[in-house]
């Protein structure tokens, strides 16, 4: 069985038409001036680094929405943080807001704000991407190339860590039927997609029956409610559906901080069933863009994957990829078949268009 497990980095390069940007040379005192960015680029799915940068000025609406303003004196330490990365950055908020003495209540309502702001940013960039890309993606083009090889019928798992939903609508080329959380894994017979961080188009309820609470009133309480571990197919902030059911619903995607726990799972547990049946059976794990830090989904893989002969990595360049191969690797604690050298140089634009994963899905 074959597992693809996609990370930011998948988002990020997702489109043929669009190659991402290389880091710009020292500027020179000769020679033609660097091309301006493209504008359809806006809306470019963002990486980790830049999830809270906004620097071709498009993501203002949703920083300015009055229902996230617990966001605002948090947003400086995102954009700049001083720790190595963002999600450091969140992971030591997180530790401000419950930590044992003196926990920072302000702090619970500042995060519960990201929540609520990842989810309308990743939302509205899957929206904006698609239509500059015409919905023509690498997420298409790998699915297509899976499924051509794939000529037992057998089941793929596709993992991803990200919120949005690229590689959902790119599934709907393949007969793909929506169905709620708990049940997705049987919208379509072979292509298993499972999201172990939540997504933008999935809620939650709060543990508040017969309550009729908006955003602002939410995040206001975040340092005493309680969410549930139901999980329904619906927009968190869309006021046409926020009001429509018996409880009040949140966005079910997980606050990204640097330590991954078995608290930073946001899926149904019938996800996480599906994930540990399939398992066992998996003898060939395809990662694109993810950099194999999630030690609790790491865990899970450790101790199940008694077939595994095969891994792939495709990173935004070799030295990208074998770094994420090594870890991987030293993480679920296996030793990789010594003619195991399958890596992908150049980015999943470059793994489609060239069909560099031929070999390694045929074999």
């Amino acid at each position: 069985m074959l597992m693809v497990i996609f990370g930011a980095g998948a988002s990020y390069d997702s489109s043929p038409d669009f190659s991402p940007p290389r880091p710009q040379a020292a500027q020179q005192n000769f020679g033609p001036p660097p091309a301006a960015p493209n504008p359809r680029e806006s809306w470019r799915p963002p990486l980790a680094t830049q999830l809270f940068l906004d620097p071709n000025g498009v993501f203002g609406d949703i920083v300015a929405n009055p229902n996230y303003r617990k966001l605002l004196p948090i947003l400086p330490r995102l954009r700049q943080p001083l720790t190595v990365s963002v999600e450091q950055e969140l992971e030591s908020l997180l530790a401000e807001a419950n930590a044992d003495v003196n926990g920072d209540s302000e702090r619970k309502r500042q995060l519960f704000a990201v929540r609520y702001y990842l989810h309308d940013l990743l939302l509205k960039v899957t929206d904006e991407w698609l239509k500059q890309t015409n919905g023509v993606t690498n997420y298409v083009s790998l699915l297509d190339q899976i499924r051509h090889v794939n000529t037992a019928g057998e089941s793929v798992c596709l993992v991803t860590f990200n919120y949005d939903l690229l590689l959902d609508r790119a599934l709907l080329s393949f007969g793909y039927k929506q169905q709620d959380p708990e049940n997705q894994f049987l919208a379509h017979p072979n292509f298993k997609l499972l999201k172990p961080h939540g997504s933008v188009d999935w809620a939650t309820y709060v543990d508040a029956p017969n309550t009729r609470l908006g955003i602002e009133q939410v995040i206001e309480q975040a340092d005493s409610i309680k969410l549930t571990n139901k999980y329904l197919f619906a927009d968190a902030t869309d006021p046409r559906q926020m009001f429509t059911f018996e409880r009040p619903i949140v966005p079910a995607i997980a606050v990204p901080v640097q330590t991954k726990t078995e608290d930073t799972f946001e899926w149904p547990r019938s996800q996480r069933s599906t994930l540990e049946q399939f398992l066992p059976s998996v003898t060939k794990i395809l990662i694109i863009g993810w950099q194999a830090r999630e030690a609790h989904f790491l865990q899970l893989l450790r101790s199940n994957l008694p077939e595994l002969r095969h891994v792939m990595v495709v990173g935004r360049d070799s030295a990208d990829a074998e770094q994420t191969r090594s870890n991987f690797a030293t993480e679920i604690r296996k030793a990789l078949p010594p003619d195991n050298r399958f890596v992908g140089q150049r980015g999943f634009t470059q793994f489609v268009v060239n069909r560099e994963g031929q070999s390694f899905l045929e074999a």
